[in-house]
């Protein structure tokens, strides 16, 4: 009973919130974004998104009170019928005139531009916080404990000091994923590197078991070249050929 109740209240505040925005479709969009909140093809965008409040609203309501394992089945033509009737319905041009519907009183009917009129700087915003972003999870990629381990062993091996010559550096942008859950997770990332004749990227993928760090691919690519230079073949077997 709680459950239909809970369902019941959620659903109802959905189906109000969703009226509420229908009405006022510009609160859906944020004044400092790029586009217009008066054009009236984003205020048909922001209306649609506040129509599936309605539905989806509508639809818990409807399967909290069916119940049963037919409920959403039931419920979906339930919920299309409820967008339909409790759609707010907006007011109608008079006879003979002929344009958009005006939003709000006194509001010119003159076309509006799709775009905010700070666009380029609101764009310019969200651009910088995304390259911010992007740098920041590379630079915790960078710093991260596998990644310190993998570069140390590119750093001393001797081939790779010898195809880029000393000093051996670490580029900016470190790329991968890694995820860590206590002592154990799972890294696979790539480190660009250089050094005095050129340039390489390290790949490698590593298991986290017991708080130690275990490498399944530990590679490097250098520039313009196919083959790579395997660094597990070589700890392992170092005075053995490779072999497929």
């Amino acid at each position: 009973m709680e459950s239909v109740i809970l369902t019941s209240v959620l659903g109802v505040t959905f189906v109000l919130l969703g009226r509420w925005l229908y009405r006022n479709p510009n609160r859906l969009v944020p004044s400092w974004g790029i586009f217009n909140r008066e054009n009236p093809g984003v205020k048909k965008v922001a209306r649609a998104y506040a129509t599936f409040f309605i539905f989806f609203g509508t639809l818990a309501v409807s399967v909290g009170l069916l119940r049963g394992p037919f409920a959403v089945v039931l419920g979906i033509p339930i919920a299309v019928a409820g967008v339909w009737f409790l759609r707010p319905r907006l007011p109608q041009p008079a006879p003979g005139v002929i344009g958009p519907v005006i939003d709000g009183p006194g509001e010119a009917a003159k076309k509006q531009s799709l775009l905010n009129e700070h666009w380029k700087r609101y764009l310019a915003i969200m651009v910088g916080l995304a390259i911010l972003f992007a740098l920041g999870i590379s630079e915790l990629i960078g710093n991260s404990e596998v990644s310190k381990l993998a570069f140390a062993r590119v750093e001393a091996n001797p081939i790779v000091r010898q195809r880029l010559v000393e000093p051996v550096k670490r580029g900016f942008f470190t790329s991968g994923s890694i995820e860590i859950s206590g002592p154990s997770g799972r890294a696979d990332i790539s480190i660009p590197i250089s050094g005095p004749k050129g340039k390489a990227t390290v790949y490698a993928v590593a298991q986290k078991s017991a708080g130690l760090w275990r490498f399944n691919t530990l590679q490097v690519a250098f520039k313009e070249e196919t083959e790579r230079v395997d660094l597990l073949q070589q700890v392992t077997q170092p005075d053995q050929p490779t072999t497929q």
